[in-house]
């Protein structure tokens, strides 16, 4: 709103503003029907000079407004509360359970075992033996020795040799062998079994069990509060101002009597 009327203020200053200027350029020309100007045929000078002129000019002049804001404002108390705490207490349960503890015992067991037994007994066994025997070979055989035959002495025909003939006779010998005999005897032995046994033990717990109690904690809230603060504005007026203003007019040097006010 303050926007439009300063621009609507604006627009009237600038609109006397240029119609002043146009009748000042002119010198209150415009207001002769029958000047010469148009009539002259010569140079037309111009003079110039510094007239005031009445303005309106839009100033802002600053002004305070008192406004109201809302604040909140912390306000601190104690307030009771009922808490809860749990406190650890130590139970105890009963367990039963199973062990086995190992017995010992010693008895008599029999056991078989093996013995091996000489026994003695006569084989027939084959035995390789032989014998000499005397042979009447031929003087030319390879049993014949060389010194038998000399040059002085007739050779003989037939030579006596010893010659070996072997022969296989049976002949009985004392032999001992080992008969397995299968034996028992009680040797002690000692075995171990187990003996369930049921042991009964105390097994600690941990139970928390809850509490109450009373406490107080700080708590806060807020309050709304008005709170004055000053604000300052800037509103538009319309003054009137005199300002100089240079304007230069037409002069006619042939033409004196125009009218024109000069």
């Amino acid at each position: 709103m303050n926007r439009r009327f300063s621009a609507l203020v604006i627009l009237a200053v600038l609109g006397v503003g240029m119609v002043n200027s146009a009748e000042a350029c002119y010198c209150g020309g415009a207001r002769c029907a029958a000047c010469c100007w148009t009539s002259c045929c010569c140079t037309v000078p111009q003079q110039c000079c510094t007239v005031m002129q009445t303005c309106q000019k839009v100033i802002y002049e600053p002004q305070q407004h008192t406004c109201y804001r809302t604040c909140y404002e912390p306000v601190w108390e104690q307030k009771p509360i009922t808490c809860v705490r749990y406190v650890p207490e130590v139970h105890y349960r009963q367990c039963v359970e199973t062990v086995c503890h190992p017995v010992y015992e010693t008895h008599e067991q029999q056991v078989c075992y093996t013995v091996c037994q000489p026994v003695k007994e006569m084989v027939t066994v084959p035995v390789c033996s032989g014998h000499w025997e005397t042979h009447n070979v031929p003087c030319c055989s390879s049993c014949c020795a060389p010194s038998t035959c000399s040059p002085c002495a007739p050779c003989q025909t037939t030579v006596q040799c010893q010659v070996w003939k072997p022969e296989i006779i049976q002949r009985q010998v004392e032999c001992v062998r080992y008969v397995p005999h299968t034996m028992t005897k009680m040797v002690p032995c000692t075995t171990c079994r187990l003996v369930p046994e049921q042991r009964t033990f105390q097994v600690p717990y941990t139970v928390c069990r809850p509490e109450q109690y009373q406490t107080t904690i700080p708590c806060v809230h807020f309050v709304p509060k008005q709170v004055p603060h000053t604000v300052t504005c800037c509103m538009p007026r319309v003054v009137t101002v005199q300002v100089p203003v240079r304007v230069c007019c037409p002069v006619p040097s042939c033409c004196g009597g125009c009218g024109c006010g000069h």
